[in-house]
């Protein structure tokens, strides 16, 4: 198996300092006190970096209570070979679970992805234990349920694990976020569940009118189509259950690849 290779940073004194970590005194490291993004890295160029940008300035101040201006964000410099993941996290840094944050840090790691080409659909299965994922659709470094719903789905032979709450209502899948398709109308999961704003999520709404919409369990065989965003995949068609991938996932996959939108 292909490990990725990882280079890591940590913003001090306002510039970023290489092959640094944090300190495992930092509550990012302890309780999961951090929210990051996930930003696709294509020969040296981040993809959609101010539009992630928005949503970590967001999910720091909905979660740890840190301001946008008190937050002197920039990216890493990345060589032009670079392609890859970029993962930028803030954290709550020392102090126990119940102080407020007081001294942040920002740390990211990039990862290169390897040349082997995606295949143009993917298979999921249907994680059989309901999740309610903390943040309120922020992604933050507590997110181990997720991390066992897709290796759950890997034991068992599918590429991806499709997630529903404790009300039988399909969330996402455990990386990414979902669409559907409903008669002739693409869906997706309203917001006001626990689920991300994607970034390739807000670009398939602009590609293609989209409804958000509550999908119970039992509906979840209605559908002629399933589809998954995020900044690695782009957009992928998905085999589940007796659903095969269909037209309106495989255009918008083509789309997004030949406007270079993933590593």
């Amino acid at each position: 198996m292909n490990v990725p290779q990882q280079r890591t940073w940590l913003f001090e004194n306002e510039r970023w300092k290489p092959n640094a970590a944090l300190p495992v005194t930092d509550r990012g490291i302890r309780y999961g006190m951090s929210v990051f993004e996930t930003i696709g890295v294509r020969e040296g160029q981040a993809l959609f970096a101010n539009e992630h940008a928005t949503r970590l300035y967001e999910s720091a101040a909905a979660l740890l209570g840190i301001l946008k201006n008190h937050i002197p964000l920039t990216l890493p410099s990345l060589e032009k070979t670079d392609t890859g993941v970029l993962r930028l996290y803030i954290t709550a840094g020392d102090g126990s679970p119940l102080e407020p944050t007081i001294s942040s840090r920002i740390f990211a790691i990039f990862e290169t992805l390897h040349n082997a080409a995606l295949p143009d659909e993917q298979t999921a299965w249907l994680y059989p234990t309901p999740v309610a994922p903390f943040g309120d659709g922020h992604k933050t470094g507590n997110y181990w349920q997720h991390c066992e719903a897709q290796r759950a789905a890997r034991n068992v032979g599918f590429d991806h694990a499709l997630l529903i709450d404790h009300e039988d209502h399909l969330l996402s899948a455990a990386f990414a976020n979902v669409f559907f398709v409903l008669g002739d109308t693409l869906y997706t999961p309203p917001l006001s569940l626990p689920i991300r704003s994607g970034v390739l999520r807000s670009w398939v709404m602009q590609q293609h009118p989209v409804c958000e919409m509550l999908l119970p369990r039992e509906r979840l065989d209605e559908a002629t189509e399933v589809f998954i965003t995020n900044s690695r995949l782009g957009v992928m068609p998905l085999r589940f259950q007796k659903i095969s991938s269909g037209p309106l996932g495989q255009k918008l996959r083509q789309l997004c690849q030949r406007e270079n939108l993933t590593p």
